[in-house]
């Protein structure tokens, strides 16, 4: 039940759970995996945190509404500590602002450039 990346806890389950059920478009499938990994996630868990934030917005997007999905990872991305903002963080959001249609995720594409 350790709250860490090494071996493979729950908490790590239920994260990849989310994102595998996100990029199937399975959004509430998805949602119930994202609170699963937050429940077993200890503060402060900042990159569990994100990724599962990121994820929600990607639901969000999938779900038919791709400007609050930006909003949401705009949120979650200003909220990183600079640390954190590469990897496997930075790759699922600029998944997602690829999926953005427009100039819906231009503010998150701002963002991401600025880092």
């Amino acid at each position: 039940m350790a709250d860490t990346w090494f071996g493979y806890p729950p908490q790590k389950h239920h994260v990849h759970l989310s994102q595998a059920f996100t990029l199937m478009g399975r959004t509430r499938e998805a949602c119930a995996e994202q609170e699963s990994a937050l429940a077993l996630a200890k503060a402060p868990s900042v990159m569990t945190r994100a990724l599962v934030a990121v994820d929600g917005a990607a639901c969000v997007r999938a779900d038919g509404d791709p400007a609050a999905a930006a909003g949401l990872a705009l949120d979650v991305w200003r909220q990183l500590p600079p640390a954190y903002r590469g990897g496997l963080v930075r790759s699922r959001v600029e998944s997602l602002c690829q999926s953005l249609p427009g100039r819906t995720g231009n503010t998150l594409r701002e963002a991401l450039a600025g880092c």
